[in-house]
């Protein structure tokens, strides 16, 4: 926002933008000039000055050109994400909104309210991002002085614990008699390879080695669109355990040698989602009496079963891309077999006799 001056011309108040100037028809005092200040931030006043509403710009516009912006540079997966926070929350509460008309105290309110509907830090980070970009586009086209969201700091948000609650092998089995075809098929990888349901689908058949037995992990489907793998880490090379490699045989017979990608949909292309497998998984676990749980809890399965089998940690947190083997601990410690107590031979053995002797 251009700075407005005054002049006192004959004890009468004048404001303008640059050199040109207007007769208030007030007298020249402190108190007329807050009064001009005012209907300038209002932008009662620009049609006098001659300049541009500063009213005229909406924030959801200025929210869809950072968009836009973003578009240009971001994967798929982080537009989608982008996207969703600008539709789902920014649009409805700030609609016709103007970008002067919105104080720190509208942020805050605003924050507040997401946080309200119980939704999760990062959803809030993703809002944050956008409204401050946005506003920053305010400041620098000289609408606005400051930064509304620089002034309102992040909620605190308790972060709530993820509960897991893998399936036995015997579940497994269970759940796998009660299958066919391809969701058989996918679901047995899923439970004994560990891998995301959107890693699996995206699996084309040069990424399978039968002779060496490995599986390359190196894209993911996300909303209909390949990407590259969720982190650095999860581009990966795994083993195919026997298990696995049953159902990957199996999916081979049902796609045949031509088909580039291990699972199709009925227009012989790769699915766009996990939808149509989740669908059916639930309804296979209503069948069974199991209570509803997301496709992800094949992963949880997978290291759970790995770690309570004492499997060395590093791997399995390898075969799940994991960053490093501390995320996997964070996770899945409570997995693990606990030992009654440790059992130390060379120490029990040198100090047989006691230690009074040191």
């Amino acid at each position: 926002m251009k700075k407005l001056r005054f002049k006192n011309r004959n004890g009468i108040l004048y404001f303008g933008i640059g050199d040109k100037f207007k007769s208030s028809k007030l007298a020249y005092n402190n108190v007329n000039k807050n009064i001009i200040k005012s209907r300038y931030v209002k932008g009662e006043i620009d049609q006098d000055l001659q300049i541009q509403s500063s009213l005229s710009c909406f924030i959801n516009d200025l929210i869809q050109k950072v968009l836009d912006d973003k578009a240009k540079h971001l994967k798929h997966k982080s537009m989608i994400a982008y996207k969703s926070s600008a539709s789902n929350h920014i649009f409805p509460y700030f609609d016709n909104k103007m970008v002067s008309e919105i104080k720190p105290i509208h942020i805050k309110e605003f924050q507040d309210t997401m946080v309200a509907q119980g939704l999760k830090k990062q959803s809030v980070q993703f809002a944050r991002i956008l409204l401050k970009e946005a506003f920053e586009i305010a400041v620098l086209s000289e609408q606005l002085l400051n930064n509304p969201v620089s002034a309102v700091s992040m909620p605190k948000i308790k972060y709530k614990k993820e509960k897991y609650e893998p399936f036995t092998l015997d579940e497994i089995d269970s759940i796998l008699s009660h299958t066919q075809g391809e969701l058989r098929n996918f679901l047995g990888i899923s439970f004994f390879t560990g891998m995301r349901s959107g890693e699996v689908l995206a699996l084309q058949w040069s990424d399978i080695d039968f002779q060496q037995e490995t599986i390359s992990i190196n894209k993911t489907i996300a909303q209909g669109v390949i990407n590259e793998p969720k982190t650095r880490s999860s581009e990966r090379e795994i083993e195919m355990l026997d298990t696995a490699k049953e159902f990957f045989q199996n999916q081979r017979r049902e796609t045949g040698i031509c088909n580039n990608y291990v699972f199709l949909n009925t227009k012989a292309n790769h699915y766009s989602s996990n939808d149509t497998f989740y669908k059916k998984y639930q309804s296979v676990l209503q069948e069974l009496g199991f209570e509803k749980r997301p496709l992800h809890n094949t992963r949880h399965t997978f290291a759970s079963i790995m770690l309570n089998n004492a499997i060395d940690p590093l791997w399995v947190s390898r075969t799940l891309g994991h960053e490093n083997v501390q995320i996997t601990l964070s996770i899945y410690t409570h997995f693990m077999p606990k030992k009654e107590k440790i059992s130390l031979p060379f120490l029990e053995k040198r100090y047989k006799n006691g230690t009074t002797s040191i």
